[in-house]
């Protein structure tokens, strides 16, 4: 009887707290890209990650041109690494560099993609994981070396969904310091509603290398690996509210778009240029990829189209090489 009752509050448990895959959440997957115009530099990107140092090179090099600022003092910041990993084959390494002019920089590695507006020089983020329930925690396997002891690196999360008429409305957070390490150990960020009414269906992961603590500090370095979620089912009257939503991602996109829909009629995904013309199609149920790593780099338009023909979504999305 005892086993019976143990069994049941497993069964409960894993109801009540499932858990849900980010992509390549152990950093095993990368390919090699290029930042900067005048003189491109190499770094290393983590598929369906982003760091910040492809944004703070371009932008160095575009501004640091009419200061007479020379091109190699922008340095990259996220590396693939090999020798400090907690299981597989490697990790994500973060380094805080001081990128001259611009100060001293944590180095940054999120599922969303950094921009800057330059009309105001406003920093956004577009993108994100599409989630199908709502969120609780985020949890990964650290290792961090501090450049001084008064740095230390950080997790910080963000659930968005629809509310107050703004699609990507922050709608809980959650945030961890991360301490200096000899070993890797699991830190876990703890997310808190501020709007429990909206349904959520984004979120949003970085880790930084410094900024957990009071002072950035050049060299502090963080090691990332096997990154998991928990959370609890949305109610059939969310999933209902929230059906429509086709999630298209990331943005930019290099090679793939991830699409993801909850409802159960096949729709169709249409990708076209700023001239009119269509690049790419794809007809799915559920969740899927498009491949566009033959699509030049630019602005593209997307459209979705429903089973009898009719457009119920439109958006917008980059490609980068």
């Amino acid at each position: 009887m005892k086993k019976i009752y143990l069994v049941l509050c497993a069964v409960i448990m894993a109801l009540g707290s499932q858990a849900q895959v980010l992509p390549n959440a152990g950093f095993e997957s990368w390919h090699i890209n290029t930042a900067g115009g005048s003189t491109p530099k190499a770094i290393y990107v983590a598929n369906s990650w982003y760091g910040a140092d492809s944004l703070i090179i371009s932008l160095g090099e575009a501004f640091g041109s009419i200061l007479m600022i020379d091109d190699s003092v922008w340095k990259p910041q996220l590396f693939k690494d090999s020798l400090n990993v907690h299981s597989g084959t490697y990790s994500a390494k973060i380094v805080t560099k001081d990128q001259d002019t611009l100060g001293i920089f944590p180095g940054v590695v999120s599922n969303a993609a950094a921009h800057v507006n330059l009309t105001d020089f406003s920093l956004y983020y577009t993108g994100g994981t599409h989630i199908t329930y709502r969120a609780n925690t985020v949890s990964a396997w650290v290792k961090y070396i501090a450049g001084a002891a008064a740095d230390s690196g950080v997790l910080t999360v963000q659930v968005l969904g629809a509310a107050g008429g703004k699609p990507d409305s922050v709608l809980g957070a959650g945030l961890v310091k991360i301490g200096a390490s000899t070993a890797f150990g699991q830190v876990t960020a703890n997310i808190v509603y501020t709007n429990v009414d909206a349904v959520p269906d984004t979120i949003r992961v970085t880790f930084a290398s410094s900024k957990g603590g009071t002072a950035s500090t050049i060299n502090s370095t963080l090691y990332i690996d096997d990154v998991t979620m928990t959370g609890s089912p949305l109610s059939a009257a969310e999933l209902a509210a929230n059906g429509s939503a086709v999630s298209v991602y990331p943005n930019p996109a290099t090679n793939t778009l991830h699409l993801g829909t909850r409802g159960n009629e096949a729709i169709t995904c249409k990708l076209v240029s700023v001239t009119g013309q269509v690049v790419a199609t794809k007809t799915f149920t559920g969740n899927t990829t498009m491949d566009v790593a033959q699509v030049a780099a630019g602005l593209y338009f997307y459209s979705i189209i429903d089973a009898n023909g009719n457009t119920t979504q439109t958006g917008n999305v980059s490609i980068a090489k």
